[in-house]
């Protein structure tokens, strides 16, 4: 039997363990969905996610193992590394497509599977460029924006008070351009919004403090900052 070693770097789940060149953790509801997901991914050669390799003889979840840098923390990016995220959400989504192409799912607005955690904790780094993404204990059907929102908002780390506005504005238009030029910015500030009422929410109902506080913050921040600004400028030009 291969030597386990607990995981370290990014927001790791209790009980999560590498084994030679996998990855073992408990099994979730949504176990079977994600095995599914990453087949698909797989089917597609999609190299930027992990291989699934279904359960082992515990009855925990095996995926393959990427090797790099996965960060604790939001922090700084440069535009270029902003870029290649973007780009990299932008394949992801586009190949997910298939799983949500029915009439009924479409209706619904489900247009890909959201990865529900598109955070910089939830990707592999290597030499300081995001190369994989990683934990899709949260993947679901949903719309392109409901993912890109929060990745904006992890991503340009929204409400540090110690970035300023314009250029948070700026860096916000260039992250949202490399996913797609034609993007409407106000409605990923409205998805960006959407996003931190619900952290606000949950962080009220499970009695994280620390989680309502810090979701709070960025709202009231990103409102002021963004929104607010964005509504203003499209009334000056009316």
């Amino acid at each position: 039997m291969e030597a386990e070693f607990p995981l370290s770097g990014g927001r790791v789940s209790k009980g999560v363990v590498r084994a030679g060149d996998t990855v073992r953790r408990p099994p979730t509801f949504n176990s079977p969905f994600v095995h599914k997901l990453l087949q698909h991914l797989a089917a597609l050669n999609f190299d930027a996610a992990p291989r699934s390799y279904g359960c082992d003889e515990f009855g925990r979840d095996v995926f393959s193992y990427i090797g790099g840098e996965v960060p604790a923390d939001l922090s700084w990016h440069s535009e270029d590394v902003l870029i290649d995220a973007a780009r990299l959400i932008r394949r992801y989504h586009d190949m997910t497509e298939g799983l949500v192409a029915s009439a009924a799912a479409q209706g619904l607005g489900l247009e890909v599977v959201c990865h529900n955690d598109l955070s910089p904790c939830n990707f592999v780094f290597r030499s300081g460029r995001p190369l994989a993404i990683i934990d899709f204990d949260s993947a679901s059907p949903g719309p392109r924006l409901h993912d890109l929102g929060y990745a904006a908002w992890t991503w340009l780390n929204l409400g540090d008070d110690d970035i300023e506005a314009d250029l948070q504005l700026r860096r916000l238009t260039t992250f949202c351009n490399a996913y797609d030029p034609d993007v409407d910015l106000a409605r990923i500030v409205d998805f960006i919004l959407q996003r931190q009422r619900i952290l606000v929410a949950q962080g009220s109902r499970i009695g994280d403090a620390a989680m309502e506080r810090w979701a709070t913050d960025c709202l009231v921040w990103t409102t002021k900052h963004l929104h607010d600004t964005m509504v203003g400028a499209s009334s000056d030009i009316e």
